[in-house]
């Protein structure tokens, strides 16, 4: 965030009275060896004045308005400043945005896991009341291979959700990241329906305050994520509104951000539609079926990918991931896990192998190790598709043999991060 004050006097006193006003501001730029953000350079041609003092600022630092003879400073600051608009918005709005694309921080991948052919054991049976305890949304796991099945959360408006689709993993990013992250951790066996975790998790998306949420959802948030209300008490479109008004109060003349929004290029047309994203939520509530339909339109990727040919990302030196599914967002996937074991077991640098073929023969020490399951995201290497969160879910098996075991979990809701224990089960 730019924070520079520029004071700059011209007085024909203290200058060549033969140089013309704007000659002159520029020569006093040039002897404070001001550049770049931090000088404004005027090139418009103003009448000569006695003296005068004329005062720059950018974001955060008020302007004084000060009369000039033959115009006015607005005249002067519209087109010089338009440039630092679009930056300081530009600024807020990846800064403050609480989900930003996942396409720039995609784990490196392989084609083929180090070792033996994946050959996955069921999901551990304490990994749910491992993850919803957890502070950051990660279990621990000892090495081996296994398959957790999920619950999949579109992670963007406006992008069709097409079946059997492939993605590559990424680690949740912005400034709420860690709030959905614990979302889809601490919901994770409950038996809230997943399309209230999916309104709910587009509302924090677009950052909706607390206050804008429906009763429904404030029950979830203070069910699930009561540490996060004060976190939630300014939306994200207010803090945009924030900037705006700064603005105005440092550059005089500014015109509403309404009126502006039309001529500030894409972060103009993202403000615009943030705002039609937010009125979207405010009127269909809690429907879900009205804002899958606004939110994920019917439609094919405009590049084709296959999850057959799903590569692996490699989460860590010891871990690595895919997630595959046949479905949609709607329906259930299943998140393929790695883990190796570390030990030195006269491999050369840099060659892992599966703990489960060799445990057996050089009894390894197994090692837990933290896979940040609530913090993937399935990142579709397309624009037109929808990124995808995951929360684990129990087997089908699981759910029919516990009975009302989801239901005790429900209504403990969230008690707090708890000391993790390493799953047991290799």
């Amino acid at each position: 965030m730019v924070k520079h004050l520029l004071l700059i006097r011209v007085a024909r006193r203290d200058t060549d009275s033969s140089l013309s006003w704007g000659q002159r501001l520029r020569q006093s730029l040039q002897s404070h060896a001001l550049v770049g953000l931090a000088a404004l350079t005027v090139s418009l041609p103003m009448p000569p004045l006695q003296a005068a003092t004329v005062t720059a600022g950018f974001f955060g630092l008020p302007i004084p308005s000060l009369p000039i003879p033959g115009g006015s400073i607005e005249d002067v600051l519209k087109g010089a400043v338009s440039d630092q608009l679009i930056k300081t918005l530009g600024s807020t709005l990846t800064t403050e945005s609480p989900i930003s694309s996942s396409s720039e921080a995609l784990f490196p991948t392989v084609s083929q896991l180090p070792g033996r052919a994946f050959n996955p054991q069921a999901m551990p049976p304490n990994l749910i009341s491992q993850i919803r305890s957890a502070a950051d949304g990660s279990v621990t796991l000892l090495p081996g291979d296994y398959r957790i099945p999920v619950n999949v959360f579109c992670m963007k408006v406006s992008a069709h959700s097409p079946a059997g689709h492939r993605y590559l993993l990424a680690p949740l990013k912005g400034k709420s990241a860690d709030i959905i992250t614990a979302l889809n951790a601490r919901s994770a066996g409950t038996l809230t329906p997943h399309s209230q975790l999916q309104v709910l998790s587009w509302n924090l998306q677009s950052g909706m305050k607390y206050e804008e949420l429906t009763p429904e959802l404030r029950t979830i948030v203070d069910q699930f994520l009561p540490d996060y209300k004060s976190r939630l008490s300014q939306s994200f479109y207010e803090r945009i509104e924030s900037t705006w008004s700064n603005l105005s109060g440092a550059i005089p003349g500014l015109p509403s951000m309404d009126s502006s929004l039309g001529r500030l290029g894409r972060v103009g047309q993202t403000i615009v539609t943030l705002r039609q994203t937010r009125e979207t939520l405010m009127r269909y509530g809690n429907n879900f079926e009205s804002l899958s339909r606004t939110f994920v339109p019917t439609g094919q990727a405009t590049t084709s990918g296959s999850s057959a040919n799903t590569p692996w990302s490699q989460i860590s030196p010891q871990v690595y991931a895919r997630l595959v599914t046949q479905g949609t967002y709607a329906d259930p996937g299943e998140l393929q896990v790695r883990v190796v074991n570390a030990g030195s077991i006269g491999l050369q640098p840099g060659q892992w192998v599966a703990a489960t073929s060799l445990a057996g023969t050089l009894n390894l020490a197994a090692v837990p190790v933290k896979v940040p399951l609530a913090g993937l995201v399935g990142d579709p290497q397309d624009a037109s598709v929808q990124p995808l969160s995951m929360s684990p879910k129990p087997d089908d098996k699981d759910e029919e043999e516990s009975g009302s075991g989801s239901l005790q979990i429900q209504e403990k809701g969230f008690s707090g991060p708890q000391r993790s224990d390493p799953l047991n089960q290799v």
